[in-house]
């Protein structure tokens, strides 16, 4: 009996269904249903899910199974986890209370803290198309995002103009996928370089987390250049 799965790859609604589908194989109740279950706690957030929403998920899984075997909890966007909420669910992934049973879903592993993924069994689903860059165009993303997070909003949104996105839905969203690209790679790089977390890595964590809504709600039909705009005006300031 598993007490933690991470279903990654995939898009969200994909995902949502996958993680339904563990839940019920887990349990070994076909039947089983998320709709009006009081031992199902749904936490989803399209922003970033911090350490009081997982202090509420965590009392949760502590009471006692209503008409379940077991409580089960489900983080449908564990991408917008901050770092502080993800080392406290690492506790109780580590020792859930009970039969606890908690899922979560992300696009990819890297996206959440390596403690969090190897603690979980991995579903993962058919991956998405990859992003290809080669080392020119790899080095000119690499460089827009440092001048994204260490510039005042005004100039970010010159930054935009340059791009000429902001009236192209499909355009708008490669940028995103290239940003989010190497956005994983520096963070990938920052966590192999430092044994402690670091303020780089959170930002990097904060990047992503924005990139991934910012593309969401462009998919969802949302206008382009205000979408945009929000995703830039929301983004941390890098500290020099």
């Amino acid at each position: 009996m598993a007490n933690s799965y991470l279903v990654i790859g995939g898009n969200l609604d994909l995902r949502y269904q996958a993680a339904l589908k563990t839940i019920r194989k887990e349990i070994n109740d076909k039947e089983w249903a998320a709709e009006n279950n009081p031992d199902f706690f749904l936490l989803d957030l399209a922003t970033t899910i911090g350490i009081d929403e997982i202090r509420n998920l965590q009392n949760r899984l502590g009471l006692k199974p209503f008409g379940c075997s077991r409580q089960v909890s489900l983080i449908l966007r564990a991408e917008n986890l901050s770092v502080e909420a993800q080392n406290s669910l690492l506790k109780t992934i580590e020792e859930p209370p009970g039969k606890a049973l908690i899922v979560l879903t992300c696009p990819e592993a890297s996206l959440l803290l390596p403690t969090i993924a190897s603690r979980c069994q991995i579903v993962r689903l058919p991956v998405l198309p990859q992003i290809n860059l080669d080392k020119e165009e790899e080095s000119i993303y690499q460089k827009m995002i440092k001048r994204i997070l260490s510039s005042p909003v005004g100039e970010r949104w010159q930054i935009l103009e340059e791009a000429e996105i902001a009236n192209d839905r499909l355009k708008a969203i490669e940028w995103l996928d290239k940003l989010t690209f190497v956005a994983r790679k520096l963070l990938i790089e920052e966590v192999e370089k430092e044994k402690k977390p670091t303020s780089s890595e959170s930002l990097y964590f904060a990047l992503l987390s924005s990139l991934s809504k910012t593309k969401f709600y462009l998919e969802a039909n949302t206008n382009v250049r205000l979408t945009l705009e929000n995703f830039l005006l929301d983004l941390p300031l890098l500290s020099c």
